[in-house]
């Protein structure tokens, strides 16, 4: 009857009384698991693989249609900006580091296609996070 770990960390209530309505809440907590679960980091890994195919052949395209997945709209310049700076900052990382791009890449069952790039699937697999982490993301309005 107990819910998953993470779920708690979410508020969901135990099953063995009916909730009409969960509560909605916002902690810190959240936030790490959010950029730090093994099932959401291989979610980003996913989206990141999605972001290439299906993005377009640009850095700037891949990282709209990405985050227009996530949170249901197209993000604003400044968000783009952001994102963009945020790809640099990791592509960079990731291109000193090639072994953490790998490690990273290893996390979870889903495996990518071969003709993927690691440091730069790495890189967006980071910014997916991010972006799966974004307020619009997971919060219902």
């Amino acid at each position: 009857t107990s819910p998953h770990p993470m779920m708690t960390t979410f508020d969901a209530p135990n099953r063995e009384i009916c909730t009409v309505k969960r509560e909605s809440t916002n902690t810190p907590l959240q936030s790490l698991v959010l950029m730090n679960d093994p099932q959401f980091v291989e979610a980003g890994k996913v989206l990141a693989q999605r972001m290439q195919i299906e993005g377009g052949d640009s850095i700037s395209e891949q990282l709209k249609f990405g985050f227009k997945a996530v949170t249901s709209r197209s993000p604003k310049q400044g968000e783009v900006a952001i994102l963009e700076d945020l790809y640099d900052d990791q592509f960079q990382r990731f291109s000193q580091k090639p072994n953490e791009a790998a490690k990273l890449l290893e996390v979870g069952d889903f495996i990518l296609a071969n003709d993927m790039n690691d440091i730069k699937t790495a890189a967006l697999t980071m910014v997916s996070n991010a972006m799966l982490n974004h307020d619009e993301a997971y919060m219902k309005r």
